[in-house]
């Protein structure tokens, strides 16, 4: 394979480097196809008919695919002018080139047909989408390219789309422009190689906030209940409901998870009703936390992805990266873009969106990425370089100043979050026996019920209550009576599983939650805790210490409130009919 980038100037320069590459090709004994990949700034949009026709002339059997991009990537530097003219040629490998005009209202019907014809193509290798249109509801579409063997690497992004001040951009063939849609890149061959590899930086900062309300999948109402401007304004002081917003939040995105993966998603522009839209999609419910980027993380990560990408020894490297790591790196945006010029020649795009697909197969809509993706035809991976790792990052003064205050940043986020987490285990314990106090034993019986009924496993609920311990109290002193239940607490920790909860339910009550377990199991738990209470009368010289027992298994018609009711009645049966000191089961 080869892959031979250019940065045209103007039409005359492009013009000039076709009629060069045409004479190379002539000149190259064999190859198998030809892509021509044309990046050129919205500004020169209109020229995009011109520069179809003189490839489509000069290079009759060629495949291409371009679009309008805000910066484009050429032999590993960003130039936000001009024309990016890249020419792969492929010994063995073949490309296959092909548009979609889109429907929000079919796009299921849409992901389900260009599954079929990708599925239909032998040795499918990688797939590349560009994207034009703002808010295209690519979720179903995505979910039936996501069933497509998860070794199939798929890249691309979101050209200019309308949203911002370069105006509606466009992608194309040789053939089709597309205002609103993709274009699919299909590499395919027996021994084509692809490697991708994906760079964030960012760092999720303060509270978990869930998504409320939605106007449309890309656009947020309502966080915690509160409209979003809110959040803005309260934690980032960010006041300018105009369109100076997009200038001051842009690095502030939101982090999601989903399936596992974290993704990011970039502020696009403000509605007059105070809603916010962003650069890919949300869901009624989706945890979300603000996030801010450390421009010392985001290179060392993007350094990591070159050091992988070396490993791999590409013949030809394509790169998407995300517009708002220009905006925040500013002057050492270039260093991000190391891999792209230290492993092989290469070209891409700063785009408003970029395409992931995950180890499991899920195919994402990202922000905030930098992706990395390496194509060679046979060849062999090589040995990692220690050293090319441990390179200090040299930043200009001002993200040098911005990373080290990000540091302080996180660094007291852990602390406060850190704490946080404390206290939040400190309100689920009841402080004198350190079991689960009441309301975390109610939330506990309750989703194990659910998850009882909803997987048809068995559950039994325990309900214990020490005899006569009004009479120690009065007798001994209350210091005395805790100690008592702190030591039948200890007993109750050391005879159940990890997998069971246990709890004070109040005063001298307590109540044991057995997953996955029947009565039997339950009653065999009660009787030793049963005669391990018993002897308890020794340590603390009283005549006896004993305890009543009540349990009972969960039905799928069980409420909590059924459940703790007959558990309840069982207990009594065994305090008030047996005599105590026994277990009676219902």
């Amino acid at each position: 394979m080869k892959h031979i980038p250019y940065l045209c100037h103007d039409l005359k320069s492009f013009f000039n480097r076709v009629d060069e590459f045409a004479g190379q090709l002539a000149d190259m004994e064999s190859y198998s196809d030809v892509l021509v990949t044309i990046f050129l700034d919205i500004h020169l949009k209109d020229e995009a008919p011109k520069l179809i026709s003189k490839v489509r002339k000069t290079l009759p059997d060629a495949k291409i695919v371009g679009g309008t991009a805000s910066a484009n990537i050429t032999a590993g530097v960003i130039n936000l002018y001009g024309i990016s003219l890249t020419f792969s040629v492929f010994n063995e490998a073949k490309v296959e080139v092909f548009p979609i005009m889109w429907e929000d209202a079919r796009s299921h019907e849409i992901g389900d047909r260009t599954r079929e014809r990708l599925e239909g193509m032998e040795q499918l290798k990688a797939v590349e989408m560009l994207t034009s249109g703002y808010a295209v509801n690519t979720m179903p579409f995505f979910r039936e390219l996501s069933q497509m063997s998860p070794e199939v690497v798929f890249f691309g992004g979101v050209v200019d789309d309308g949203t911002t001040p370069a105006g509606q951009g466009f992608v194309f063939t040789g053939d089709d422009v597309v205002y609103r849609g993709h274009v699919m890149v299909a590499f395919r061959g027996s021994d084509l190689n692809v490697c991708v590899g994906y760079g964030s930086g960012w760092r999720p900062l303060g509270k978990i906030m869930t998504v409320t309300r939605l106007s449309n999948s890309h656009t947020i109402c309502e966080i915690d209940d509160v409209p979003v401007r809110t959040i803005y304004e309260k934690y980032l002081g960010i006041n300018s409901w105009n369109e100076d917003f997009l200038n001051e939040s842009v690095v502030f995105p939101f982090s999601i998870i989903r399936n596992g993966t974290s993704l990011s998603r970039l502020p696009r522009y403000l509605d007059e009703d105070g809603s916010a839209s962003y650069g890919a999609d949300f869901e009624v419910g989706d945890k979300v936390r603000l996030c801010y980027g450390d421009p010392a993380i985001i290179i060392q990560e993007a350094r990591n992805l070159q050091m992988g990408m070396l490993h791999f020894n590409p013949e030809g490297i394509f790169a998407v990266s995300c517009w708002a790591r220009k905006v925040l790196l500013q002057k050492d945006v270039n260093q991000e873009l190391e891999a792209c010029r230290r492993g092989a020649p290469s070209t891409g795009i700063y785009a408003l969106g970029e395409y992931m697909r995950t180890s499991y197969g899920d195919i994402y809509l990202n922000n905030m990425c930098l992706s990395i993706i390496g194509i060679r035809e046979g060849g062999n991976v090589l040995e990692h370089r220690e050293e090319d790792y441990t390179r200090p990052i040299r930043l200009e003064r001002q993200n040098s100043v911005l990373s080290h205050m990000m540091h302080f940043v996180q660094a007291v986020s852990d602390e406060l979050e850190e704490s946080n987490m404390r206290l939040q285990d400190i309100a689920k314990i009841d402080f004198l026996t350190n079991l689960l106090n009441r309301g975390q034993l109610e939330t506990e019986m309750s989703n194990s019920l659910s998850d009882s009924q909803l997987s048809n496993k068995h559950m039994s609920v325990m309900m214990l209550d020490l005899d006569n311990f009004k009479h120690i109290n009065d007798s001994l002193g209350h210091d005395t009576g805790d100690e008592v239940l702190k030591s039948v607490a200890e007993l109750i920790r050391q005879n159940i599983r990890a997998t069971d909860r246990a709890g004070r339910w109040g005063g001298d009550e307590f109540i044991i939650v057995f997953n996955n377990s029947d009565v039997t199991v339950a009653r065999n738990v009660a009787e030793r805790i049963r005669s391990k209470i018993m002897g308890l009368s020794t340590i603390y010289k009283l005549d006896k210490v004993t305890v009543s027992i009540g349990i009972t298994a969960a039905t799928k018609d069980d409420t909590l409130l059924s459940l703790f009711q007959r558990v309840d009645t069982a207990m009594y049966k065994s305090k008030n009919q047996a005599g105590k000191n026994c277990v009676t089961v219902i």
